[in-house]
């Protein structure tokens, strides 16, 4: 085990394993990282846990080692993991996120920078959340959420983009506007997901217009999918951010 410089550990924590800490992180008490993957491909091969800079882990979080030689279970930097939190085997979860009390991520999740998860959300095994994306309370997420949108339900359900994080992330309204009409491409148009993704390459990415950039990395996240993007829709403006924790 590796603590960084000014790494604070609160009482009846517990490290196993490999498990390599950046600085100043912060666990409250009773945190678990590194504990054995519950994965019954395990069989105790070397695995590891790494923890970037500046992360807060409330009381009861879990963090598992990863199944499978030479693999990792990865957390960035500067995130806040509530309590009863629990980060499964082969995790990736970005920098800037903030997963509710109660989450519960399964094995191989990945959540992108900036992500926002609400309070007893469960996520499916190789699901991914994307970067800026904002998930409701409660929620069941069984395929992938896209960067940038609101997204809340059991079964789960896309409802709007999420201006608000995108404004407070400091992306300009150009920016937000680019990123709308890729949003509306997939879930207003009534065109199937091929379709709407031919139409945001053709129209979007032509040209160095605002959002470009973001546009790129909304349909990189789309064309990338192996357990399939979350299609299932509600209507926008049902939700607002403040509600969804």
């Amino acid at each position: 085990m590796t603590l960084g410089p000014g790494t604070e550990v609160g009482p009846f924590c517990r490290f196993e394993g490999r498990v390599l800490v950046g600085p100043r992180c912060r666990f409250a008490p009773g945190v678990i990282v590194g504990g054995e993957p519950m994965d019954r491909k395990y069989r105790g091969e070397a695995t590891e846990v790494r923890i970037g800079a500046d992360n807060t882990f409330f009381e009861y979080a879990t963090v598992h080692r990863s199944s499978g030689e030479g693999t990792t279970t990865r957390v960035g930097d500067n995130n806040m993991v509530m309590a009863y939190v629990h980060v499964a085997h082969n995790c990736r979860v970005g920098s800037g996120c903030v997963i509710t009390n109660g989450v519960q991520l399964a094995g191989h999740v990945e959540v992108g920078d900036g992500a926002n998860i609400g309070g007893l959300t469960g996520v499916h095994q190789f699901c991914r959340i994307g970067a800026l994306a904002m998930v409701g309370a409660c929620s069941y997420v069984s395929k992938d959420i896209p960067p940038f949108v609101l997204a809340a339900g059991n079964p789960c359900r896309v409802r709007g983009l999420n201006s608000v994080g995108l404004a407070r992330a400091g992306y300009s309204p150009e920016e937000v506007a680019a990123l709308q009409q890729a949003f509306r491409l997939v879930y207003r148009s009534g065109l199937n997901l091929t379709q709407a993704q031919a139409r945001i390459e053709s129209e979007l990415l032509t040209g160095a217009a605002a959002g470009r950039q973001q546009v790129v990395t909304f349909l990189g996240f789309l064309n990338s999918s192996r357990r399939g993007i979350e299609l299932r829709t509600g209507p926008e403006g049902s939700l607002q951010p403040e509600e969804m924790l």
